[in-house]
């Protein structure tokens, strides 16, 4: 049995989840349109690939930025906005060949993990839509009573060398199974630690850095359309 790490973002899906949930809360009335205009600001060395992590303080706003609009709501509250979003924003967004490569470890019986910066609020619920078998993403703080959003983080972030430690964390544990291969898809050069981590690593629509390492290391280097060109059959 395998590991099958699926980024999230512009891997799995064509879009930036956390930017689509700002819009959505924008759109629902529960956050100001300036956010939308900060988290832009915020995040523009992470959308437009620099060649190196932004500093963690930015990363670190973003994350507040994000995390926000949910500070005092309760959780059952919060995943109802969730699942929403989720069916509206998220699953149409889906590309078909993530699709067909998770069927594919499915059929050889790997477990399949969601890889994501974003709060575990919104990856859970894709991974529990999608029958990912395992999470890693950022943990949103929740006071035990009343189970509220504090609007802070916990633990690891899952970005750049976070995500690794998270996985290793994870793989030392005494319940997790010992997998003979992993393997990871990504498509940001940000993820550069964990494709370099395991055994297999694949760029998927990848910048212009990691389409440099995918060349220089051999790695496979593939494109996925969110609406895939028909092929016009020829004699």
């Amino acid at each position: 049995m395998d590991l099958a790490l699926f980024d999230l973002d512009k891997t799995l899906i064509s879009d930036d989840s956390a930017s689509l949930w700002l819009h959505w809360l924008v759109s629902q009335g529960y956050t100001p349109t300036a956010s939308l205009q900060y988290h832009q600001q915020q995040m523009h060395p992470v959308t437009h690939y620099s060649d190196t992590p932004p500093d963690p303080d930015i990363i670190a706003s973003y994350l507040k930025l994000t995390l926000a609009p949910m500070s005092g709501y309760h959780c059952h509250t919060v995943a109802g906005w969730v699942e929403r979003f989720v069916h509206r924003d998220i699953m149409p967004r889906i590309y078909p060949q993530a699709r067909q490569q998770m069927a594919w470890h499915r059929e050889r019986g790997d477990v399949i993990a969601l890889v994501s910066a974003s709060g575990d609020h919104l990856v859970a619920p894709i991974a529990r839509r999608l029958g990912f078998e395992q999470v890693f993403a950022l943990q949103a703080e929740i006071n035990s009573h009343p189970r509220c959003f504090t609007g802070k983080t916990t633990g690891d972030i899952t970005f750049h060398e976070g995500s690794v430690r998270r996985l290793e964390a994870w793989l030392s544990q005494s319940g997790t199974p010992a997998f003979k291969k992993t393997y990871a898809y990504s498509d940001s050069i940000f993820d550069l630690p964990l494709l370099e981590f395991v055994d297999k690593p694949t760029v998927v629509n990848g910048c212009k850095a990691l389409r440099e390492h995918a060349e220089i290391n051999g790695w496979p280097d593939l494109s996925w359309l969110r609406h895939p060109v028909r092929q016009t059959a020829t004699s």
